[in-house]
């Protein structure tokens, strides 16, 4: 066998191909993929494509002259299995064992999986990984419980980006992937007053059952004034987990003296911000993208030895065809958290409780 399938996004749309399976080149691996959910980002990159490409080729990512229908192979939360090893590796995992790692090719310059054109991304049937970033998934840990460490370590780091004291008072905003990940590390580092706020209902009872201490509807109450009155002197740190642009000026503007903004949600369109009111009040904005290896292994063994209960975010289930009607359903309004793609089977979109 020689050719994989793959799931490529180009111009705002995906399509399965069939493309060949790559070689895995010195210091890299290659690997089959188990599981691999489908991140906010990746719904981002698809739906704002202009706009990622052109920070892409501000940063050097990306070719000046690159077109906007270049393609990207997506996939970055995975748990694969060892398929063969490429030049000047160790080999000191078996083949067969199953792994996941930090989402980037140091052998590649540091480019992210999943994320950058012309690299292989998890939504494949095979992609390429660093052998130097490899971890093992303990044999009690599903493979798609595995994939869900990315999105944990993201809000780990987010929390650690903070500084929190305990006394301080926390406010989460949306109650997604991210959101319920920084509310889950919050609550193991000690934090004892955690504001959950999301405009939908139906994620109330899984804020609180991550550790949430407070929910608020936005539509209805004011979050900061909830969250300032149980600081007290205390600090108020606002995690923005939403991605929704128009909430930092927002937050800028309601946020008390002092408080700090954790910007966790992806932004990549041009926003008008009056930043008077944040140099007034002596606000802490604080900006934080992806984590330390040290956080992504922390995460997976918070998986593995129950701290965190993952099925509760896992929501659905789709194989290697029904991706593009996943994200069909992501683009509307919905209840799901976590949809987990399974690219070596095919079939729909089914919803799975935790």
């Amino acid at each position: 066998m020689s050719q994989m399938n793959s799931v490529a996004m180009q111009s705002g749309k995906l399509h399965v191909k069939q493309i060949d399976i790559p070689t895995p080149g010195p210091g890299q691996v290659l690997v089959k993929s188990l599981a691999c959910g489908i991140c906010g980002s990746d719904i981002h990159i698809t739906r704002h494509t202009n706009d990622v490409f052109d920070i892409y080729k501000n940063l050097g990512i990306m070719a000046k002259e690159a077109g906007d229908d270049q393609e990207v192979l997506l996939g970055h939360e995975y748990a694969a299995e060892i398929v063969s090893y490429g030049p000047n590796t160790k080999g000191e995992l078996a083949k067969g064992t199953r792994v996941t790692s930090v989402p980037i090719l140091l052998s590649a310059g540091g480019a992210g999986v999943g994320v950058t054109p012309g690299l292989y991304g998890a939504y494949s049937e095979y992609f390429i990984v660093d052998e130097a970033l490899l971890l093992p998934i303990p044999d009690a840990v599903p493979s798609e419980a595995a994939a869900i460490t990315e999105p944990l370590a993201v809000g780990l780091h987010a929390v650690n980006r903070a500084q929190m004291n305990n006394d301080d008072v926390a406010i989460v905003v949306g109650c997604g992937p991210i959101g319920l990940a920084a509310i889950a590390a919050l609550k193991l580092q000690g934090v004892k007053h955690i504001v959950a706020s999301d405009p939908q209902e139906s994620k109330k009872q899984i804020a609180l059952e991550f550790g949430a201490t407070v929910y608020v509807n936005p539509m209805a109450d004011d979050e900061v004034a909830t969250a300032a009155a149980l600081a007290g002197n205390n600090k108020v740190v606002i995690f923005e987990c939403a991605g929704v642009s128009r909430l930092l000026n927002d937050y800028i503007l309601r946020a008390p003296a002092k408080a700090k903004i954790i910007v966790t949600g992806v932004h990549t369109a041009p926003l008008n911000v009056n930043f008077a009111y944040a140099t007034v009040k002596e606000l802490d904005l604080i900006f934080s993208y992806y984590y330390q290896p040290e956080e992504f292994a922390q995460s997976l063994e918070n998986i593995a030895s129950g701290k965190i209960a993952w099925q509760k975010m896992r929501t659905g289930k789709v194989g290697i065809d029904g991706v593009q009607g996943a994200f069909d359903t992501l683009f509307k309004p919905n209840d799901h958290i976590k949809i987990i793609i399974e690219p070596w089977r095919t079939g729909e979109l089914e919803k799975v409780t935790g």
